[in-house]
């Protein structure tokens, strides 16, 4: 009979694949900002990028509402991956 050596085991996983959905664009502005010193037209050109996004889906002639995008990162864009 094997002793009991008293270990004990953890598992622990994330999920990361919506992290992206998260990202407040306000803070994310703010951080490209004070952390990396983008100012003026480039910083403005970031907001312009992520604020006015929306979506609508389009199914067998009907759309549904539309959804006006207050956070995330667009995903499958080159940028996307940089922010």
């Amino acid at each position: 009979m094997a002793a009991d050596s008293g270990l004990v085991s953890a598992l622990c996983l994330l999920d990361l694949t919506a992290a992206f959905d998260t990202v407040n664009h306000d803070l994310l502005l703010l951080r490209l900002e004070q952390q990396f010193g983008l100012r003026g037209v480039t910083l403005l050109c970031f907001s312009s990028y992520l604020s006015g996004r929306s979506y609508r889906v389009w199914f067998a002639g009907a759309a549904s509402r539309t959804v006006h995008i207050i956070c995330s990162v667009p995903q499958g864009s080159v940028l996307g991956l940089r922010l």
